[in-house]
């Protein structure tokens, strides 16, 4: 009889081309030079690169002392969604303005989010509710255990333009 073993990772925003939250900063960033957003866009994130995701899910793979475990992970910034937008503008080099209102329902920028990026409406409520918590690791004990050190979120920016750029692109 075998023993199930599991380790359960958990992470916020994944940044790298291909993933959900990256494509929207992107879309937002890309084709908007002003935007009016809702006052959660100062509700802050750890983001982390796709490839310290996988470093992470490799390391832990057949490691005894992570079974039976549940670990968040994330890159050393803490950033309100605000702040990447605004850096992912600054590596692209375009300059960006954002304004907060106190007051934008979340069926708004649900429908805006739809309207304005390529994503689909059902993944866009999901995201706007979700915007209204902080992702925040809540320790580093899995960045210890296993020596890793994630790359910043321009970084990981960086990295997926790169990639991009190659026609490298193997997540969808």
């Amino acid at each position: 009889v075998s023993q199930s073993r599991y380790t359960v990772i958990r992470a916020g925003i994944i940044v790298g081309s291909g993933s959900a939250s990256f494509e929207i900063i992107r879309d937002l960033v890309e084709k908007l030079p002003v935007m009016v957003t809702p006052k959660w866009l100062m509700t802050k994130c750890q983001p982390i690169g796709v490839r310290d995701v996988m470093k992470f899910l490799q390391g832990v793979m057949m490691k005894n002392e992570t079974y039976h475990q549940v670990f968040d992970i994330g890159g050393p910034d803490v950033l309100t969604y605000k702040e990447m937008l605004l850096q992912f503008a600054s590596c692209r080099g375009l300059k960006r303005y954002i304004f907060t209102l106190p007051v934008m329902s979340p069926r708004i920028s649900s429908y805006w989010l739809y309207f304005v990026t390529s994503t689909s409406y059902p993944l866009a409520v999901n995201l706007v509710n979700s915007m209204k918590i902080e992702v925040i690791a809540g320790d580093n004990r899995l960045q210890n255990l296993l020596g890793l050190k994630p790359m910043s979120y321009k970084q990981a920016v960086e990295l997926a333009f790169e990639r991009i750029e190659q026609n490298s692109v193997e997540i969808s």
